[in-house]
């Protein structure tokens, strides 16, 4: 059986590319190379058949909660199901979309049928993509539907935060006070002198001097030990120990705090990394699905044609 391919299509009409297989008892029968109609036929069946089997295994899972028997499954066990699952429909949705797809396309080529499942696999891939955006783009569409109704009462109430951002600029009573205090308060107060609030806001600018560091760094934690011995009526040295104890604690927590985010960090990046290939290895899978489907559809009609033939 020999083929020929049909000329260019002239400018203007359907981009198509048709063949001619001659037939050995002298007929023919054209059919076009790829089919866009029948491509769009195979994507919609895999929409809506993932949707049926989601449906379907969601129905599953629910049925599987009972929190009065308390034999509910773990989050763990839901989730591994609940992959298997869409991993095996998403398979099934694919293939019986790419069978479609290369069937209705008429295509006698198995490479031809591989490539109808493929690009079938591809649209529909694109096609769930743009339905999740979109969803997504609504809620943020909500969220900023939110923020204008924020803003639009904000800018109704401009009288009621002008007391707010005077604040802000500087000028609250709070903070005139706290300044007045400042003029009238000595360079260097005795320790002994000081009342608790004064120690401790003492002793919080000293802190700030001592994290900085510096040739000022030690002079300020001299004065906080002088300041903790005032106030607790201990000795120098007692203070100094209870100083000392106090930024060892600090230190730790620091530490602490700082092999918490790098763990945090590791683990957001160990689990961005298992999806990618997941998310890899699934949509790897329902292309070889997608195109053993097609390849089916393609040898399926060649027995077909076998048996109607004299």
């Amino acid at each position: 059986m020999a083929t020929t391919i049909s000329p260019a299509a002239p400018i203007g009409t359907a981009s198509t590319v048709e063949t001619t297989p001659a037939l050995a008892g002298g007929g023919s029968h054209t059919h076009r190379r790829i089919s866009w109609s029948a491509i769009f036929g195979g994507v919609i069946l895999i929409v809506a058949i993932q949707l049926l089997f989601a449906l379907l295994g969601m129905g599953f899972g629910l049925d599987t909660i009972s929190t009065h028997e308390g034999t509910t499954p773990s989050a763990q066990s839901l989730g591994i199901g609940a992959g298997i699952w869409w991993i095996v429909s998403s398979c099934l949705a694919l293939a019986l979309g790419g069978f479609v797809a290369a069937w209705l396309a008429g295509v006698e080529i198995r490479l031809d049928g591989v490539l109808h499942g493929l690009v079938s696999w591809g649209a529909a891939t694109i096609l769930t993509l743009w339905i999740l955006t979109s969803a997504i783009g609504g809620f943020i569409g909500g969220g900023f539907s939110v923020l204008g109704s924020l803003t639009s009462a904000a800018g109704s109430s401009i009288a009621d935060a002008a007391k707010p951002i005077a604040q802000a600029a500087g000028v609250s009573p709070d903070l005139v006070q706290q300044q007045a205090q400042a003029y009238l308060q000595p360079p260097n107060p005795d320790p002994a002198t000081m009342s608790p609030e004064e120690a401790q806001k003492q002793i919080a600018s000293d802190l700030v001097t001592y994290a900085k560091g510096g040739n000022d760094a030690e002079a300020a934690k001299q004065h906080v030990i002088a300041i903790m011995a005032a106030q607790l009526q201990i000795s120098p040295d007692e203070a100094a120990r209870k100083f000392d104890e106090a930024q060892a604690k600090v230190q730790q927590a620091k530490a602490q705090a700082i092999e918490t985010a790098k763990n945090a960090a590791d683990a957001s990046a160990d689990a961005a990394s298992k999806t990618s290939f997941a998310g890899f290895t699934v949509l790897l899978l329902g292309a070889i699905a997608a195109a053993l489907g097609g390849s089916l559809a393609v040898q399926r009609r060649q027995q077909v044609i076998r048996r109607v033939s004299p």
